[in-house]
Parts: structure tokens; C-alpha cells; sequence
């Protein structure tokens, strides 16, 4: 059975991490794509530290919309409509959030960004005034997750619209994190919490033998004053919310979170949802499209999927 919870009438939410820092533990931390990572645990090493690192850096150079010369931004630019070839991994993140937008109804699209640069979250920086409908309509032509086709071999991507363009960071997160954890219990490491981006992995156990202490926090909170806290051993916990990234325009607020159904900023009172999950970056993936779908389609998919959930919703 999916557990479910709900919480009113909390305005904003967070993943924090509540383990209590003791001596023995080690903690690291960097910047990666835009945002922070960190590592905790007993056993780290600098040379863990640097693995981790590397590791980030080569993803960011392959799955960012922000850099330049990316494999993502390589093939946004590229107008051709044939296969184009493109590392391994992108792959690997595009069926990955074909399969989770297959199973949502379309919720997670990664070809939205057309919409996300016409409301100013992309890119391009702000926006100049809020998108008219005429300009929605013909963005929306040029988005649809159904139009971009893959292959593993060889890795190449094809589109049907000359000017489809990808933003994987939906899953992006997740993704890196899974594919460390592998790297890390391969360098023998096997109890440690690593969050990328505010998504967490609390693999095998803290020091004190027991499981880790994951925390969902308001922002008005003080520091390790969650308002639940999870214990989590070998799972993955990653949250969407409404609050990360807002334009103000005229008194009004637009959240950065686009329905691809509307073309629009979604509305309704959902704030926050994360999802626990073996996979960081199905925990990901599931939970941007349960914040699209909305507290009523966003439960119902989480039941027919067995996904266990915390949600929070506004007053």
C-alpha cells in the first residue's frame, strides 16, 4: 500500500537532513549545476570527495541547459530533424522521463522548454511581462515529449519539430545521485547520506547503527526543526515544491512549475510534494509530476503507482 500524508495549512517545504553531527562524521560539500551537494559520513575520504566532484562536473557538462557548449544545449540548438548523436547518459535520463511521463499522463515533460524560457524561468533570464495567450499557443507547438524519439545504440537522439528543445532538470538530480551512490559503495563506502540539490540518499545506517534521520522542514523553521522527520535506511527521498523558483509580475506570484496541459504556471493549493523511493531519480522524476497533476490526479497516480508520498498543501 502507498502511504499518503497531509498537512494543512503549512505554506512551504523542505528536505533537511536532522542526523545529529557527531565527531566521527565526516562532512563534505561542493557546487554543482547551479546548486550545493554534500556527503556525510563516517567513513568519507578526500578522495571520495573528489570522486563525487568529478563526477558532477562531467554530468553538468552533458545534461545542463545552462551551459553552452552541453550535449543538451548542442542538440536544442540543432534545428535537423534526423538522429543526432549524443552521450550515453543522456539517454539514459530521457527514457527514464519518457517512462515516468508515460505513466503520469504526460505530467513530466521534458520538452517544455519553450514554456519555461516564455515565463522566464529558462535560460534567457526573466520574463518582460506575463505570456499572452497567442504566445502560449505557439510555444506549445513547439514542446510534446511524444515528438523526441531515443536509441541506445548508438546513442542518438531525433525530433520531429525542428525547434524541440529539452530541460531534463527534473530529473537531472536524482539521476547523478543514483549514479553515485553505485560509485561510492564500489569505493567500499556503505552508510552515508549524500544530497544533491536538496534530494537525499540516506544509504545503509548511521553510526549510531540505526536508520537516518531525514527531515521535511518549513522554511520558517528553526534549523533542525523538521516538521516530520523520516527515518530512512537505503532510500531516496526527493521533494518539488512551488517554492523554489517564483516571478512576482504586477502583485501576482507564478510558480516556475509549468502544466504542459496548460501552458501555464500550475495554480491550485498543492505547495510541496516528496517522494521516497529506492531510485533518486524515479523519486525525482515522480515527484515534479505529482506537483503538476495537483492534489487530486497527483493522489490518485500516486495510489495506481504504490508510491509513497508526503504532501503538503496550502490553507
Amino acid at each position: 500500500m502507498p502511504t499518503s500524508f497531509q498537512c494543512l495549512p503549512i505554506i512551504t517545504s523542505l528536505v533537511m537532513l536532522t542526523a545529529c553531527h557527531r565527531p566521527e562524521e565526516i562532512k563534505f560539500s561542493g557546487r554543482t549545476m547551479g546548486t550545493t551537494w554534500s556527503l556525510l559520513s563516517a567513513q568519507a575520504t578526500d578522495s571520495m570527495r573528489q570522486l563525487i566532484q568529478s563526477h558532477l562536473d562531467q554530468r553538468e557538462a552533458v545534461l545542463s541547459h545552462w551551459q553552452k557548449d552541453s550535449a543538451v544545449t548542442r542538440f536544442n540548438d540543432s534545428r535537423s530533424t534526423d538522429w543526432q548523436p549524443v552521450p550515453p547518459e543522456l539517454i539514459q535520463v530521457i527514457e527514464l522521463a519518457r517512462d515516468i511521463a508515460s505513466k503520469t499522463g504526460g505530467a513530466l515533460d521534458i520538452t517544455l522548454a519553450p514554456l519555461i524560457d516564455l515565463w522566464g524561468f529558462g535560460a534567457a533570464g526573466s520574463a518582460k511581462a506575463i505570456p499572452t495567450e497567442r504566445q502560449i499557443a505557439e510555444a506549445k507547438t513547439r514542446c510534446g515529449w511524444k515528438h523526441l524519439h531515443s536509441r541506445l545504440d548508438p546513442p542518438a537522439l531525433k525530433k520531429d519539430i525542428p525547434d524541440l528543445r529539452l530541460n531534463v532538470a527534473s530529473v537531472t538530480e536524482g539521476f547523478v545521485i543514483d549514479e553515485l551512490i553505485s560509485r561510492l559503495q564500489q569505493q567500499g563506502l556503505s552508510d552515508f547520506l549524500l544530497e544533491v540539490g536538496g534530494e537525499v540518499a540516506a544509504i545503509g545506517h548511521a553510526p549510531a547503527g540505526t536508520a537516518w534521520r531525514v527531515g521535511i522542514q518549513t522554511p520558517e523553521a528553526t534549523p533542525g526543526d523538521a516538521l516530520q522527520t523520516l527515518p530512512l535506511s537505503d532510500l531516496c527521498i526527493a521533494t518539488s515544491g512551488n517554492y523554489r523558483h517564483r516571478i512576482e509580475t504586477n502583485g501576482q506570484s507564478y510558480s516556475h512549475l509549468i502544466d504542459p496541459r496548460s501552458g501555464r504556471p500550475i495554480t491550485h493549493p498543492l505547495t510541496s510534494v516528496s517522494v521516497i523511493h529506492s531510485s533518486s531519480a524515479l523519486a525525482d522524476g515522480y515527484a515534479t509530476a505529482l506537483m503538476i497533476l495537483g492534489p487530486e490526479k497527483g493522489r490518485e497516480t500516486a495510489e495506481k503507482l504504490g508510491l509513497r508520498v508526503f504532501w503538503i498543501t496550502a490553507d
